[in-house]
């Protein structure tokens, strides 16, 4: 699986928006690689919105 689908799932995920053969899909690669890369992708996904939330707060308050 690559990033780019691990990091799509991730968001899709957040906003509740997975389709049934996607959830299937990562499922799958969950239980052939662990759920790491998933943890990894949605700390990150969270530290970089936590950053434009501050930025944009910060703009508009200055």
């Amino acid at each position: 699986m690559k990033l780019y689908h691990i990091i799509s799932s991730v968001l899709s995920a957040f906003f509740g928006v997975q389709n049934n053969k996607k959830f299937k899909e990562d499922e799958d690669f969950i239980e052939q690689n662990g759920v790491k890369y998933f943890l990894i992708a949605g700390f990150f996904i969270v530290v970089f919105g936590i950053i434009v939330l501050r930025s944009l707060v910060g703009i508009i308050v200055d």
